[in-house]
């Protein structure tokens, strides 16, 4: 399954680990896209945007010196590299107000991922969007298949191999079950 992670995940893992956390939700989601045990292969969809705003976040927040914060981005690279889904990014015309968020929501169709996974759920949703679950699972649609919009929370529970209501990360292009038809 092809997964975009918005830019938060890799911030709270990078969190959790400095602060010395365990088995967070963020945690648990890069160790996937690092190649960890899934119900189902992993391929991470991101873009060379995504990873210079990650680097550029890493150098002013987090005090990385740019080879650190060279060597992160780089390392999130080659986990996209196992699969067809490193990308150049999105074009901007999405309907969602912060550019930032637009260019990950385009980099997700663009990588034709089942799954974006971000903890600012709300500042991805559009007029199309339909809740599945509030604050945890939407569908985006577009004419030949859906995205699910998934909280970290929520996705590193369907990692676990817990059921995550509405969550059918198996059918990405049928979107004969939307709801209001097909």
């Amino acid at each position: 399954m092809r997964v975009c992670l918005d830019l938060n995940i890799w911030c709270a893992e990078f969190l959790a680990r400095r602060s010395g956390r365990a088995n967070t939700a963020a945690q648990a989601i890069v160790a996937a896209v690092r190649g960890g045990a899934t119900p189902e292969p992993i391929q991470l969809v991101i873009s060379w945007g995504m990873l210079d705003r990650l680097g550029q976040v890493a150098r002013r927040q987090f005090g990385f010196s740019q080879e650190a914060a060279a060597a992160l981005t780089d390392a999130i690279a080659g986990y996209a590299e196992t699969g067809p889904s490193l990308l150049l990014g999105g074009l901007g015309v999405l309907p969602i107000h912060d550019p930032e968020d637009r260019h990950v929501l385009e980099t997700a169709w663009a990588g034709r991922a089942r799954a974006l996974v971000t903890a600012d759920f709300a500042g991805f949703l559009s007029a199309d969007a339909h809740v599945v679950i509030p604050e945890r699972l939407a569908w985006l649609h577009r004419a030949d298949r859906r995205l699910h919009l998934i909280h970290p929370f929520a996705f590193a529970a369907w990692l676990r191999g817990e059921r995550v209501e509405g969550f059918e990360p198996g059918n990405p292009t049928d979107t004969t079950s939307r709801p209001g038809g097909g």
